[in-house]
């Protein structure tokens, strides 16, 4: 059921790149900014559930997601060296110890925390680097409006039901 395509739903201003990455940094759809774009913290609704955009645009998508928290995982363990560094000179004698565990434990845990965070960013990015096309702009309005499912279709793995034997 397609309803029709109105002149807002293609002529409406887009927000600008530093909106969408505003956006982007508080989890919300850098299209239309709602909310509820995570269904649990590693898993990630396949569309805004405000405005239909459909956050992986292409195969591979993420893997920008992917660098973005790459980047920012490496800039906090920079900092930690940084800090070693001065720390180290203004006492010889520190021990790259604590700092080696500290930069281990950040290694590991940053990564985890900024995750959901690094793929409404580079969502953020990428629509601000490529507008949404035109089919996009249809294809997230006949997302809003489709039908739901009423029932779940059969699973291949199950066997049919069997014939009632009285009959």
């Amino acid at each position: 059921m397609e309803r029709p395509l109105s002149p807002d739903d293609v002529l409406s201003p887009r927000p600008s790149a530093g909106v969408m990455l505003k956006r982007g940094l508080r989890k919300r759809c850098p299209r239309c900014g709602g909310n509820g774009l995570y269904e649990s913290w590693f898993r990630m609704r396949p569309r805004c559930p405000r405005c239909g955009y459909k956050f992986e645009r292409e195969d591979g998508f993420f893997v920008g997601a992917w660098f973005v928290n790459f980047t920012v995982t490496e800039a906090l363990v920079f900092v930690l060296v940084m800090v070693f560094v001065f720390v180290k000179n203004a006492d010889a004698e520190a021990s790259v110890i604590p700092i080696a565990v500290v930069g281990v434990v950040l290694s590991v845990v940053a990564p985890v925390l900024f995750y959901p965070y690094s793929r409404t960013i580079w969502a953020a990015i990428d629509l601000a680097m490529t507008p949404l096309e035109l089919a996009e702009i249809i294809d997230a309005e006949d997302s809003l409006h489709a039908p739901e499912a009423t029932t779940e279709p059969p699973r291949p793995d199950e066997p049919p039901a069997a014939a009632d034997p009285a009959g």
